[in-house]
């Protein structure tokens, strides 16, 4: 397959593609992004990513300029030049526009921007539960916008890399937020349990999913804050995200957790592997 880039309706080979110096992106982190999958052209929860995407738009006043469905054609022309019917990453930000530096908005004429990247995507092992650590959550009080600003999120996820394990857990003080780049929810006396929405709190896609499959499957949930210990004596610790969908984790801060409670676990894991199939055709796990 190719590796394709695009920007602002041209495209390319990824590794041939240029940005503009002067976007936004690049001077302030001033813009917002999304990621899905997609197997055999069939894009997964597409209007789910769509949904979050427009609203970190609004959110940071990006008056982005492509409806949803010419949005959706542009994804359908990387797909097409990407020459591949397997699994696909498709990732794309927009930012506040390409003009002379300035910290205030540039001027209304200058229109957001448009990056696209299609690469290739192998699922996760699923059969293998993460080791995770924790990391204070120091990231500001927007962390419900999907903002390219993302270091304290790169920081954790280096420190995980380094301590050998898959995800860091952010918290701030004895609250759970989410993890580094996925959500956190956990399974106690059968009930899936999740911090609430809130400004510390990214929407996650893939966390909706496992609220509605839990519903679907007779499974209780519910959104409250959540404390780091309910987490350590919780009978199932997830890690979810639209790469890692639905996976169980094992160990944090090189402390046992979860693995308690497989058969709840295991029906809102194959609900979502039902729920991929059903929409495009691959089959996880």
């Amino acid at each position: 397959m190719k590796q394709i880039g695009y920007y602002n309706g041209v495209i390319g080979e990824l590794n041939e593609m240029r940005i503009p110096m002067q976007d936004r992106a690049l001077f302030f982190g001033d813009g917002v992004y999304d990621f899905a999958f997609a197997y055999d052209g069939n894009i997964f929860a597409l209007d789910d990513h769509l949904d979050r995407f427009y609203n970190s738009c609004r959110l940071l006043e990006i008056d982005f300029p492509l409806s949803r469905e010419e949005l959706t054609a542009e994804f359908r022309r990387c797909i097409e030049a990407s020459e591949s019917r397997g699994g696909l990453s498709i990732y794309w930000q927009s930012s506040r526009g390409n003009c002379r530096r300035n910290h205030v908005f540039p001027p209304k004429e200058e229109k957001p921007t448009l990056l696209i990247t299609v690469t290739e995507m192998k699922p996760q092992d699923f059969s293998k539960p993460l080791h995770l650590i924790t990391v204070e959550d120091t990231r500001f009080f927007h962390c419900n916008i999907k903002t390219l600003n993302l270091i304290p999120n790169v920081i954790a996820s280096q420190r995980a890399a380094e301590a050998g394990c898959g995800e860091a857990v952010l918290h701030r003080g004895a609250q759970l937020t989410e993890c580094a780049h996925s959500s956190l929810l956990i399974i106690k006396d059968g009930v899936l349990i999740a911090p609430v929405l809130n400004e510390l709190v990214l929407p996650s896609v893939s966390r909706k999913h496992l609220f509605e499959l839990a519903a679907e499957c007779g499974i209780p949930s519910e959104a409250r804050d959540v404390k780091m210990d309910e987490v350590f004596n919780a009978d199932e610790v997830i890690v979810c995200s639209t790469t890692k969908l639905c996976i169980q984790a094992d160990q944090i801060d090189g402390k046992a957790v979860g693995m308690k409670d497989p058969e709840t676990f295991g029906r809102l894991q194959k609900a979502y592997f039902d729920r991929v199939y059903k929409e495009t055709g691959w089959v996880m796990g």
